[in-house]
């Protein structure tokens, strides 16, 4: 789109289309729903549908008054002190007062986006492909500079970085990951502790620094994985 066509949409003198709407969400890695639940006459509220353990995100559209022996099959519940609404069977919460619901919208979140950094091209691209197939948005990269420059446009969240780049370490380069993103996991590959080339003492500073995860190669895919998974999951409030 042109400036022009941006600038007219954006003060209103001109109509977005659907499908200008999805193209934009996916370059920017958002959920369309929300946005489209935006753009209703009515906006929708943020809640949470519980399902097989996890707590889905969605918007939903509670009418009427809070009223107890709703007729199901959906109904919205709203905990005051914390303003958080949730979804539930009308059936689990037959006792308490709970809305009729006009409308719920849900949607899958987004893969999380993870960056592959080797400098052999084949052991970034078989962890991208294992990652890929496992859910995840995975992207290889060969040195440090390419990814660098991909995160000033692109957003990751996790990231898989070989410690010995070359004829230098990832030291700076995991520095700088943490300047821009200081939460998430980072995972730190290495073969060569005991081969005298990579310092373990080094290695245990720079993990401890930068709440990384080091493994020794060869690693497991599905370890790479569990690592990056773990890390993503929120900390439980402590008591």
């Amino acid at each position: 789109m042109s400036y022009t066509q941006v600038r007219r949409r954006m003060v209103g003198e001109a109509p977005w289309s659907i499908e200008e709407i999805r193209k934009l969400a996916g370059h920017f890695h958002e959920p369309l729903i929300p946005i489209m639940a935006a753009l209703a006459d009515v906006p929708g509220i943020p809640a949470t549908l519980p399902f097989a353990g996890a707590a889905l995100p969605c918007t939903i559209w509670p009418v009427g008054e809070p009223l107890a022996g709703r007729i199901g099959p959906m109904v919205a519940m709203h905990d005051e002190t914390t303003d958080q609404w949730t979804v539930a069977s009308a059936s689990e919460v037959a006792d308490s007062p709970s809305y009729e619901l006009a409308r719920l919208l849900f949607e899958r979140s987004p893969p999380r986006r993870v960056a592959v950094l080797d400098d052999d091209s084949d052991s970034a691209q078989s962890i991208v492909d294992f990652l890929g197939a496992k859910g995840m948005d995975a992207q290889p990269f060969n040195c440090a500079g390419d990814l660098l420059a991909a995160m000033e446009s692109e957003p990751f969240e996790g990231f898989v970085v070989d410690w010995l780049l070359g004829d230098t370490t990832a030291k700076d380069l995991l520095s700088k990951i943490r300047a821009r993103v200081p939460s998430g996991p980072v995972v730190i590959l290495t073969g060569q502790i005991a081969t005298g080339i990579a310092s373990e003492e080094e290695l245990a500073m720079v993990g401890a620094s930068y709440r990384a995860l080091l493994y020794e190669k060869p690693t497991r895919p599905l370890t790479i994985f569990n690592a990056l998974q773990v890390g993503f999951t929120p900390e439980a409030p402590a008591a």
